[in-house]
C-alpha cells in the first residue's frame, strides 16, 4: 500500500501532466502563440523521472505493491503526438498548425522513460 506522501505525489504529478498536456493543446489550437517554455518540459521529465526510479527502487527493495499505470500514460503521450502530427500533415500546413516543439521531446522521453522501467521490471520478475 502505498503511503500517504506517495498518493500526495501521485495525485500532483497527474496534475501536473494535465496541465502541460493542456498547454501543448493550446499551443496547437493557437497555432503556436501560447508555448510551452523549455523549462517547464524540463521540469516535467525530471519529475517523471524521478518518480519512476523512486518506483523501481521501491520494487527491487520489496516495498512496491499495486498496479502500474504507465502504460495509459505512454499511450496517451504517444496518440496525441500521432494525431497532432497528423493534422498537421494533411491539414495543419494550409491552416498554418504547427506542432508544439515540446511534445516531440516529452513524448520521446516517456517512452524512454517506459522501456527502461518494463525491462527493469521483467529482471526483477526473473529473480
Amino acid at each position: 500500500m502505498k503511503n500517504q506522501k506517495q498518493k500526495i505525489f501521485l495525485v500532483l504529478l497527474d496534475i501536473f501532466t494535465l496541465f502541460i498536456w493542456l498547454w501543448l493543446m493550446a499551443e496547437f489550437v493557437s497555432r503556436g502563440r501560447y508555448c510551452l517554455p523549455t523549462i517547464l518540459s524540463t521540469i516535467y521529465i525530471i519529475v517523471l523521472t524521478f518518480y519512476a526510479s523512486d518506483k523501481e527502487i521501491r520494487r527491487w527493495k520489496g516495498g512496491l505493491t499495486g498496479k502500474r499505470r504507465g502504460e495509459v500514460f505512454v499511450f496517451l503521450w504517444i496518440l496525441t503526438l500521432v494525431l497532432i502530427v497528423g493534422h498537421y500533415l494533411f491539414f495543419g500546413q494550409a491552416n498554418n498548425y504547427l506542432i508544439p516543439k515540446e511534445l516531440p521531446t516529452i513524448t520521446g522521453a516517456v517512452v524512454v522513460i517506459y522501456i527502461i522501467t518494463d525491462y527493469l521490471k521483467k529482471e526483477f520478475r526473473k529473480k
